[in-house]
């Protein structure tokens, strides 16, 4: 049902939402192959702000020219596209590898796609998350059940 799909940040609310109410029984409509693909420019603000969450100020991830992104932060990223997009609400990670390639910079344009390895009980995702359509900066996958959201949670959320 969701084959392809490719989705733009910022996205209106109540696409996210008729989206998430289709994912409480989320199983009969993930297929193996389902992919979603999602584009976010992380800023030297969103290091900064990670940084000071976190209390990491290593200087590679704070320094005035070419700061590196922390890669907890591609992580927290790439955790809000499994929670909100692919699989959805509800999901609960058992079980996450990541393999971080090539480093991410402020002003990185980064594609995080992820695709449905295989849809039992449990659900297992591959993903790549793309620095300007040209490196690697990480890439991985997990194992994932899902729980049902209750409709109200979801409007108060979403």
């Amino acid at each position: 049902m969701f084959r392809n799909l490719r989705i733009l940040l910022p996205m209106p609310k109540n696409y996210i939402y008729n989206y998430a109410t289709l994912n409480n029984d989320v199983r009969h409509n993930l297929q193996v192959g389902t992919t979603i693909s999602v584009i976010r420019k992380i800023t030297r603000e969103d290091i900064l702000k990670f940084a000071e969450l976190t209390n990491d100020f290593n200087p590679i991830h704070t320094k005035d020219n070419e700061p590196i992104v922390h890669g907890a932060l591609l992580n927290g990223i790439l955790s809000g596209v499994l929670g909100t997009k692919l699989p959805g609400p509800g999901t609960i990670v058992l079980e996450q590898q990541l393999n971080y390639k090539n480093p991410c910079y402020a002003g990185d344009s980064v594609e995080i796609i992820v695709k449905v390895l295989s849809v039992r009980k449990i659900i297992k995702c591959s993903w790549k998350l793309i620095a300007n359509g040209e490196r690697i900066v990480l890439e991985g996958e997990g194992k994932f059940i899902l729980t049902k959201v209750d409709d109200n949670h979801l409007n108060k959320v979403l």
